[in-house]
């Protein structure tokens, strides 16, 4: 009779335990119309590994992130610096509202082209429950200019609880004529001044 009644503890423990990861985790049966995998109020980068296809051969850079947060905004920026001066500064898609709003969604974005340093558009898709909304952006001539050091980075930011007002960066490009120094964020203002321009798409949450 003990060791039923201590099976039994230790199977509605273990019950018990995965229900309250299924629970903070968003899955099924507690995921309602929340993005799965992701804890509220966080943002995770999408492995696309497996997704790969004919379709992606065809673009320069693509990424995907997800997220679970009640905000009043997200909005997706393309800046463009010289130095550490600020020279553009577009809005590729936003979504609104005046109160805070359960935004559970996936972001999918993609640069048509073989060369991410001639890049002419940004397309993004922004996913929920089965309904998705997109949007384009043209990338003004001449913002990227030659440079003998360039380089690109996806995907600049850890997976983790959302930062309301944080610039999360889903592209980097630097171009400079002699070596910059890395830096742990794009937007120091070491980082951009050690450059001769940075162009950076990102997501904030506010």
């Amino acid at each position: 009779m003990k060791k039923k009644l201590i099976v039994v503890a230790a199977l509605i423990i273990v019950i018990g335990g995965v229900l309250l990861y299924l629970n903070h985790m968003n899955y099924w049966p507690f995921q309602d119309e929340k993005a799965a995998g992701i804890p509220d109020g966080e943002i995770k980068s999408v492995d696309t590994t497996s997704k790969k296809d004919e379709l992606s051969l065809l673009l320069a850079a693509n990424g995907e992130i997800a997220y679970n947060i009640k905000a009043k905004s997200m909005s997706v920026y393309f800046d463009v610096y010289d130095r550490d001066k600020r020279v553009r500064h577009d809005i590729v898609t936003e979504g609104m509202s005046e109160e805070n709003t359960q935004m559970s969604e996936n972001l999918i974005w993609g640069i048509p082209g073989f060369d991410v340093f001639n890049a002419t558009e940004i397309r993004v898709i922004i996913s929920q429950d089965g309904a998705s909304a997109h949007a384009s952006y043209a990338i003004p001539k001449g913002v990227f200019v030659d440079g003998e050091n360039s380089g690109a980075e996806t995907h600049a930011f850890e997976d983790g609880k959302i930062e309301k007002g944080k610039e999360y960066v889903l592209e980097a490009w630097s171009i400079s004529k002699k070596g910059g120094m890395e830096s742990s964020s794009v937007f120091s203002k070491d980082s951009l001044k050690d450059k001769d321009r940075t162009v950076i798409l990102y997501v904030v949450f506010k």
